[in-house]
């Protein structure tokens, strides 16, 4: 059995009714030495449906965690690297908002939900907001992981 850190990943996102897809996903597998000292991540966002620009909240929700999450600190935990990243891009996307013309609309600005893993060693670390959701797949079951935050 091999040490190294493995997974299959697939993913797949349909645009629903909706005229344009408003999710976007990516899984990030590094090389050594990053693979064992920051693990995998793996995240998806939503847009929501009020905006026409959340696909583009979507897009740069998961490529800035994707990205930026592996240009943290190797002496930080999982916890901390995942919170800084997320502040940022958060306070990113707000600052969008704000200077667009739907700084007065929390409704239709650049917002998304955004659920992300980080797999590391033998744990598996979620962060959840909205209602994007992680599922485990064990024996043929799934098991949901998060709760939806907004319907």
């Amino acid at each position: 059995m091999s040490g190294q850190l493995t997974i299959a990943a697939g993913q797949y996102s349909d645009k629903g009714r909706k005229e344009i897809n408003q999710d976007f996903h990516g899984v990030y597998i590094p090389k050594e030495p990053q693979l064992s000292s920051k693990g995998i991540a793996i995240a998806l966002a939503d847009g929501i449906s009020s905006s026409d620009v959340s696909h583009i909240a979507s897009q740069a929700a998961v490529t800035g965690f994707l990205e930026d999450y592996f240009c943290t600190s190797e002496a930080w935990s999982v916890k901390k690297s995942v919170q800084r990243v997320l502040i940022a891009s958060n306070s990113w996307l707000h600052a969008q908002t704000k200077q667009s013309r739907y700084c007065y609309d929390r409704d239709r600005g650049y917002v998304c939900t955004l659920s992300a893993m980080v797999i590391k060693s033998t744990a598996a670390h979620i962060f959840h907001v909205g209602d994007a959701r992680i599922y485990r797949l064990r024996d043929h079951d799934l098991e949901q992981l998060t709760n939806d935050h907004r319907l």
